[in-house]
């Protein structure tokens, strides 16, 4: 009865020791807390935020600085031509407008392919047109002046004259607005040079701002 008593214990112990080892878990551990090496990231107001581009400095004028203005220049294309030119051998290039004083109309025959105003001259004489002249100075230089009208329809007539004599000059308001460049270079501009590089009709060296640096 003992023994027997005993083998059913032990049966018991044995049962038990297995079902501890088949279900038994170790609790997990809690895992380390750990300090990150990256720092996070933060959110800018954009208001605030540096910009990325910076503004470009003024440039720096030289003590030996050449100044020098160009013009006039009958309109805008041919001012941004020029000023787009100039910019390659100066420092800083400034447009201004200035009035001329003047009324009427001029009707003008613009010189082609640097033709200088003598030649078309002939041209027109042979065609049997009178009353002209040729421009000589200005941002007309070398075209031909075929009169000065007092009222938009007179110029136009001369302006169909003309037509049918197989030439196409234009009609220019008189007292138009010219445009001027006034260039800030370095020591060795030659304005001289660049009045013709740029076909202006003057360009002179002028008493330069400031100098500064």
């Amino acid at each position: 009865m003992i023994v027997r008593l005993l083998l059913v214990v032990l049966v018991m112990l044995n049962l038990s020791a297995a079902a501890w080892w088949l279900f038994h878990r170790d609790p997990a551990a809690s895992p380390a807390a750990t300090t990150s090496t990256i720092p996070a990231l933060k959110l800018v107001d954009a208001a605030h935020a540096p910009s990325a581009v910076a503004e470009a400095a003024s440039p720096v004028i030289p003590a030996d600085a050449v100044c020098a203005s160009f013009g006039p220049f009958a309109d805008a294309a041919t001012t941004e031509q020029a000023r787009q030119q100039l910019r390659t051998q100066a420092i800083r290039v400034d447009a201004r407008q200035v009035a001329q004083a003047g009324r009427g109309y001029d009707v003008i025959l613009a010189a082609t392919d640097g033709t200088p105003g003598a030649g078309v001259l002939e041209r027109l004489k042979a065609a049997g047109v009178k009353d002209m002249f040729a421009i000589r100075d200005g941002a007309d230089a070398g075209g031909v002046a075929l009169g000065h009208f007092g009222s938009q329809e007179g110029a136009q007539r001369r302006l169909a004259e003309l037509q049918g004599k197989g030439f196409q000059p234009r009609i220019r308001p008189a007292g138009q607005a010219a445009f001027w460049l006034d260039v800030v270079a370095a020591n060795g501009f030659d304005p001289v040079a660049m009045r013709t590089a740029v076909h202006a009709a003057h360009g002179e060296r002028v008493s330069c701002p400031a100098a500064s640096g």
